[in-house]
């Protein structure tokens, strides 16, 4: 086991692992604390071209030095006090990233997502490939369905009466169809930025290995058409090694909890270490028993010695940067809702009905032979304006669909009054705001 107090080891010493390199300032504020050689690499070497070193073990600290920390930096003069919730270390900030030696395509990206790339042009669709359409009936409810609702509503609802579910007059059925047009456009777009690991040795994969594929060369596939989700890939040939910014490349930091003391302020005595006890009736002075009277713990973080490893290199000292690419997908939806009667178009979107039209194609075609015209200018209208809404986004994939939900207008009397309510869709859902028999004032809201 090496001293605490041995002078720093020199930059002849024999380099234990290849991989790393320290300077001479590193090995001094390292050494206290550290047991072992350093790992070093010979100097001639350019740590950006390293295409690969042994394994390293990341620093760890040196809990038996006692009573004398291994942290020599700024320190305060007093113990702080034993806080838990200190703020996490934080370092210089990231290297400058027009030093790093981007490859072509690549000069743009930053530590954080920056603009989207823009994909390669495509050729629009040709109107010989245009499918034709064909359309599918609808269905509608019949009276015993609509009062087998109208019962089955009134029974789930607390507040209503049953009998006027069961003996109001159906005077009038008036079926029709809300019709729900509804536009996917799946799009696929790429961003890169640099990021890092901690370098533990290994295999570099640098521009040394080739060239870094451009953004759109590199083969990406969705996990499922038409679902929003995220991919990341490490584009290849992209990453180089560097000291890590955060530590300097000593791979500990100061701990924030003692500030570097490795003693914190005992939370029972508050430093004092004497407590007041109450014995036989009689107050007492004593040692504290947490401290033995020291009036000082040891840092349950760094275990006294008053540093703790890199956050950001996790005391391997070095990161490997390299480029990112994130692959957004986006399922983009839109849609239109054409229904005639006074029942509020939302809820025809909540409900199922029967699919008149379904057409799935990298760029489908609006729909323009439907009998109802305000489902042919909408869907127009959507596709044109989806074809150009993204512009630095790569089309995959639309799916458009026409859905017919069922729904039917009941004209009612239930004794002197006379009332409408609604049934739709497959489920046969009920609208009827002016149910005629209501039981408010029984109830009772927990």
């Amino acid at each position: 086991m090496n001293n605490p107090s041995a002078p720093p080891m020199q930059m002849n010493a024999a380099p234990a692992h290849i991989g790393f390199s320290f300077d001479e300032q590193h090995h001094s504020t390292g050494a206290p604390g550290y047991q072992g050689q350093m790992p070093m690499v010979p100097m001639t070497q350019p740590q950006n071209e390293l295409s690969g070193s042994q394994p390293v073990s990341p620093w760890q600290p040196n809990p038996s030095a006692g009573d004398v920390p291994g942290y020599e930096g700024d320190v305060p003069d007093t113990d702080p006090e034993d806080n838990d919730s200190e703020e996490p270390f934080t370092g210089p900030p990231p290297p400058d990233f027009n030093s790093f030696e981007a490859p072509p395509g690549y000069q743009q990206a930053v530590l954080s997502a920056g603009a989207p790339l823009p994909p390669p042009a495509y050729e629009p669709p040709d109107e010989a490939s245009r499918p034709e359409e064909t359309f599918t009936g609808v269905g509608i409810i019949d009276e015993q369905q609509v009062r087998d609702a109208i019962c089955a509503f009134a029974d789930k609802n607390c507040c209503y009466g049953t009998g006027a579910a069961e003996r109001m007059s159906l005077e009038k059925m008036e079926p029709s169809g809300g019709l729900h047009y509804q536009l996917e456009s799946f799009t696929e777009t790429r961003t890169t930025c640099w990021q890092h690991l901690p370098y533990q040795g290994g295999f570099v994969d640098g521009p040394h290995c080739g060239r870094a594929p451009a953004v759109w060369e590199i083969v990406c596939s969705p996990s499922e058409l038409f679902n929003t989700h995220t991919k990341k890939i490490e584009v290849p040939h992209t990453s180089n090694v560097k000291t890590c910014h955060t530590c300097t490349g000593c791979g500990f930091v100061r701990c924030t909890k003692c500030q570097g003391r490795g003693k914190v302020r005992c939370s029972s005595c508050h430093g004092s270490g004497r407590r007041t006890v109450h014995h036989n009736g009689r107050s007492e002075r004593r040692n504290c028993t947490w401290c033995h009277g020291s009036g000082r713990k040891r840092c349950s973080r760094c275990s006294g010695d008053g540093r703790v490893r890199c956050p950001t290199c996790e005391g391997y000292t070095k990161l490997r940067w390299f480029i990112e690419l994130t692959v957004q997908y986006t399922n983009n939806l839109e849609d239109f809702i054409h229904e005639t009667t006074d029942l509020p178009n939302e809820l025809i979107r909540d409900v199922s009905g029967k699919v008149v039209f379904e057409q799935t194609l990298p760029y489908v075609w609006p729909i323009s032979q439907y009998h109802i015209q305000e489902i042919n200018l909408s869907s127009i209208e959507m596709v044109e304006r989806h074809r150009s809404a993204w512009p630095n986004s790569k089309m995959l994939q639309q799916r458009q669909v026409l859905r017919s939900v069922p729904v039917t207008e009941v004209h009612y009397k239930f004794k002197d009054k006379d009332g409408r309510f609604w049934v739709y869709g497959n489920e046969q859902e009920v609208h009827c705001p002016d149910y005629p028999q209501s039981c408010c004032w029984g109830c009772t809201i927990i």
